[in-house]
């Protein structure tokens, strides 16, 4: 399909996260980093990325309040209960050092800590999207 094709373009998932979010989700490591960095800071292997989210989609559906029915509102509500969780994966991946094998395990679990908060945060705001989507 070219640039000028009539057809639309397929749906890529990455764009519909908000910039900030996209960000968030390119700057976290990959799960080859993080077993790495596991291995060097004598941690259990992370979960895969994929139950990780679902962790993070199901918590936030249990710690979510309920929710008022104008979208306006409801979207107010589960911005302010994600935005923490967004701030906090952004700090772990701001003090997140860059892998060495000779790294320490203090470092190194900030890694692991920074890959884990991310795909957390991802699960909470598919999570969110779901709540503001559903009917009233």
């Amino acid at each position: 399909m070219g640039p000028f094709s009539p057809f639309p373009r397929p749906f890529q998932p990455e764009e519909a996260y908000h910039p900030a979010f996209a960000r968030l989700l390119s700057a976290c490591p990959s799960r080859a980093h993080a077993l790495q960095a596991a291995h060097l800071a004598h941690l259990p292997p992370p979960e895969q990325e994929e139950v990780i989210a679902q962790n993070g989609h199901a918590l936030f559906l249990k710690l979510v309040p309920s929710l008022p029915a104008p979208h306006r509102k409801r979207g107010a509500v589960l911005e302010e209960a994600f935005r923490p969780l967004l701030l906090t994966a952004s700090d772990y991946l701001e003090a997140m050092p860059a892998l060495s094998t000779d790294m320490p395990p203090a470092a190194a679990q900030r890694i692991v800590r920074a890959y884990v908060a991310v795909h957390w945060t991802r699960g909470a705001q598919n999570a969110a999207m779901a709540l503001y989507n559903s009917p009233a």
